[in-house]
């Protein structure tokens, strides 16, 4: 009796939970979901809207997309504001080699939204100044993001390591490599282990 005393209100609530933040998600096109938009280039990536409510956040549904009369011109704006202030209050990792020369970024957070900072302008200008004007962005999981310089960069010397934890990773999102430029963002390769176990090179952006 107890425990069907604890289990009926979390149910009775689910369905009326209010939305907190809604906002988007990059998700790989394994994942099932309804509400998707494609994104440039990408086979394996899917941009998938979300809403914030008391346990963490869920897909939309093509029910409550159509009851809340959203369509993606309303949600990407909103998505944009989620992704600008996850920029803004994010502590990035640079990583460095033996001269201290940047080789790249890691972005960790436990936001749910945080891959959707490819929709923040303000990734560029953090970056402009230590990883240039061009960013070759891996979203090996949904809490974990590998930012390098697209220029002289060295992202092929590390797929096998990226390819690796990819597989071991809790919510992975795909092995797909975004450039993010002035223009925005777009898939323009995967990165994949050979039989050698050497990453297979990017496509000239």
């Amino acid at each position: 009796m107890v425990t069907a005393l604890l289990v009926f209100p979390l149910a009775a609530v689910e369905p009326d939970a209010p939305a907190r933040r809604i906002g988007v998600i990059f998700e790989g096109s394994f994942e099932k979901a309804e509400v998707t938009t494609p994104i440039e280039g990408a086979r394996r990536t899917q941009l998938v809207a979300y809403y914030e409510w008391d346990f963490g956040v869920r897909p939309f549904t093509e029910g409550n997309w159509q009851t809340r009369a959203l369509d993606w011109e309303k949600l990407l704006p909103a998505a944009r504001s989620v992704a600008d202030r996850i920029v803004a209050g994010i502590k990035p990792e640079f990583v460095r080699d033996p001269r201290g020369v940047i080789l790249y970024v890691v972005l960790a957070d436990e936001d749910p939204f945080l891959s959707s900072v490819l929709l923040s302008p303000k990734l560029l200008e953090s970056f402009r100044e230590t990883l240039g004007e061009r960013l070759h962005i891996v979203l090996v999981d949904r809490h974990r993001l590998y930012l390098f310089p697209a220029t002289g960069g060295r992202l092929s010397d590390y797929g096998p390591a990226l390819v690796e934890e990819f597989r071991r990773t809790k919510l992975p999102v795909s092995l797909e490599v975004f450039l993010l430029d002035k223009n925005g963002y777009r898939v323009i390769g995967e990165l994949e282990r050979s039989p050698s176990g050497e990453a297979g090179p990017l496509p000239p952006p």
